[in-house]
């Protein structure tokens, strides 16, 4: 059974969490811990935590209104993670924004392993080229590489066949035409400009 939130969890990253047999729908930033019975809230931003917090059963009368009281701290905090923060290529593969040092805001692609060993990354483009329009070949090749591999690492082969290339290629252009897309590049203005704020109060801290 599947029960929704009475908190508005819409434009939030979720996933589902069974729960006493029952599917909540979780944001990203909070997770379970079924021996003490609490919804633990906890982000971390840039190697430091920014939000720490715990709503047990308990004292919120239930695991729904537990959960709910989580989801209200998420998002007072300010540091939910949104759904237009990544781009869904498939079950598998998901584009985030990144900071890299000494380069700056990036799109970085990672494709889950369907065992337990380590996914793969992939470097992407900058922002800046991506928001500019610059490169955007180099950028559609590279996601098509992305999801290319997270088949491959599905089905456990070294290549996929000559059809399966042109349908990725096809589900590429189609999701550079998006709203998703639109959205997704949206997203990395907002954290580029975050970025340029926290930047800009860092440099008048060390004045």
């Amino acid at each position: 059974m599947t029960t929704p939130s009475e908190t508005d969890t819409s434009g939030l990253r979720c996933y589902d969490k069974v729960v006493d047999a029952v599917t909540y729908k979780v944001p990203r930033g909070i997770t379970r811990d079924a021996r003490g019975r609490v919804w633990i809230v906890r982000v971390i931003k840039n190697t430091r935590l920014v939000v720490n917090a715990r709503f047990t059963d308990a004292r919120f009368d239930g695991v729904r209104h537990a959960l709910d009281a989580a989801i209200i701290h998420l998002l007072h905090s300010g540091h939910g993670s949104l759904s237009d923060d990544v781009l869904q290529l498939s079950d598998r593969a998901v584009v985030h924004w990144r900071k890299r040092s000494g380069i700056g805001l990036c799109a970085v692609a990672y494709v889950t392993s369907p065992g337990r060993g380590r996914g793969g990354t992939f470097f992407l483009s900058t922002y800046k080229r991506v928001a500019s329009g610059r490169g955007m070949e180099k950028f559609r090749l590279r996601l098509i590489e992305v999801l290319l591999s997270a088949y491959m690492k599905a089905q456990e082969v070294p290549d996929g066949p000559e059809l399966m290339h042109q349908r990725v290629a096809d589900k590429i252009d189609a999701l550079l035409q998006s709203d998703d897309f639109r959205l997704f590049v949206a997203a990395g203005k907002r954290k580029a400009d975050q970025i340029v704020v926290a930047d800009y109060i860092a440099n008048l801290d060390a004045q």
